[in-house]
């Protein structure tokens, strides 16, 4: 026996010749399906739209970033992508949902008692959509119309309260954040001060530029006056002698002129350890190596309580953002009972019904040309099948 030949013509050949079979049968299971739906009984989808609150770390975070990042400081985690999906998944949570389920008596209403089936079935009528502006979209279905609005708004209710905990519970974890940087950060600043404190008073260096300018002016000055004192004694050295008291005089100034320079201008192995009065004036040649040890402790008392501030800014204005209680949900359009039932659709499921009716009738008509066309095939199929039931008869007895 040669197989059937496979082809869009040969199957529209065979098709052809059932064409009562494939107008008929569709038209026959979509009336059937849209008598069906007409039947049913009506259901009521109730909608609502809300603007989720925005994130209200912008300010403390840009503050952040002006002394060294939120991804330095920790901070990152503080701050939410998209609220929107955030507060659109609440809906679907145990606790928004078991309240709305004891608020509205749905075991009763759906006629449930298992508490995970009564929580699938409000999943499956609850629908919470996020636009591309961020406004979310809720809708609930029902039998009832009231029904459906009453439930909309509940679980809105529901989920602001939870949206009102979580906020507070997020405030709270950033407070501590900002408390345990700002705790630290005071910490490192005593430390400093303390370093540097220390490094003073060895140095002896409190005021690094004015005490270098000051120390420069004086040793010009004194040069200066010793100069000019040098060549009035040595004018006055041609005429008279070493006792003339004019010339005492000067020697005396020239001398009490030359300690006080030596006092300013010595080297640096005589700059161990000075008396408290000459600490004003240090020696003009170890200012390098005294500034190389007070400027970086000054640089880091600088940083630590730049950091410090603006961390204390930082909290300040966080608690100025939750004092605005951005848990808050702004919403749009409150659910109201639905005047035009949302199904079923009938029209929709009778089409759908004659097209996959059409599709399984066809398939139908093709099994049964290839298999049971002729006589000689029903007599072959007729006859495998009788040999089947002997067979089993036989393995029974």
């Amino acid at each position: 026996m040669s197989g059937p030949t496979i082809g869009v013509s040969s199957i529209l050949i065979r098709l052809s010749k059932y064409r009562k079979v494939l107008v008929v049968c569709p038209l026959a299971i979509g009336l059937i399906v849209g008598i069906y739906s007409s039947y049913l009984p009506s259901i009521y989808t109730a909608y609502a739209r809300l603007l989720p609150p925005q994130t209200n770390t912008a300010t403390a975070s840009t503050l952040l970033n002006a002394i060294g990042g939120t991804a330095i400081l920790g901070a990152a985690s503080l701050n939410l992508k998209n609220p929107s999906d955030l507060y659109a998944s609440l809906f679907f949570s145990r606790t928004v949902q078991d309240e709305v389920i004891e608020k509205f008596s749905l075991a009763k209403h759906y006629d449930i008692s298992d508490r995970d089936k009564l929580r699938m079935a409000v999943s499956k009528r609850t629908k919470a959509d996020v636009g591309k502006d961020g406004i979310i979209t809720l809708s609930y279905t029902d039998i009832d119309s009231q029904s459906s609005a009453d439930i909309t708004n509940g679980m809105i209710d529901a989920m602001y309260r939870i949206a009102q905990r979580l906020a507070r519970g997020e405030a709270s974890r950033r407070l501590e954040f900002y408390d345990n940087l700002i705790e630290d950060g005071k910490k490192s600043f005593a430390k400093a001060i303390e370093n540097l404190l220390k490094i003073e008073n060895e140095t002896g260096l409190s005021q690094i530029k004015e005490q270098e300018s000051l120390s420069v002016s004086a040793i010009v000055e004194l040069k200066g006056m010793i100069a000019s004192r040098e060549v009035e004694l040595t004018r006055m050295a041609i005429t008279a002698t070493s006792y003339h008291p004019e010339v005492v005089r000067l020697q005396s100034e020239l001398q009490a002129l030359r300690s006080k320079l030596s006092a300013i201008d010595f080297p640096k192995s005589t700059d161990k350890k000075l008396p408290k009065d000459k600490k004003l004036l240090l020696s003009f040649q170890t200012y390098s190596e005294l500034r190389a040890k007070v400027e970086p402790m000054r640089r880091e008392v600088d940083i630590v309580g730049k950091v410090l501030d603006e961390l204390i800014k930082a909290r300040t204005l966080s608690r100025v953002d939750d004092s605005r209680d951005l848990s808050v949900i702004s919403i749009l359009d409150d659910a109201v009972a639905p005047s035009d039932r949302s199904g079923p659709r009938i029209y929709f499921n009778a089409i759908f019904g004659f097209l996959i009716g059409g599709v399984l009738t066809a398939m139908s008509v093709l099994v049964w040309d290839v298999l049971f066309s002729d006589q000689a095939r029903r007599n072959r199929w007729s006859a495998a099948f009788s040999a089947i039931i002997r067979k089993r008869k036989s393995s029974y007895q």
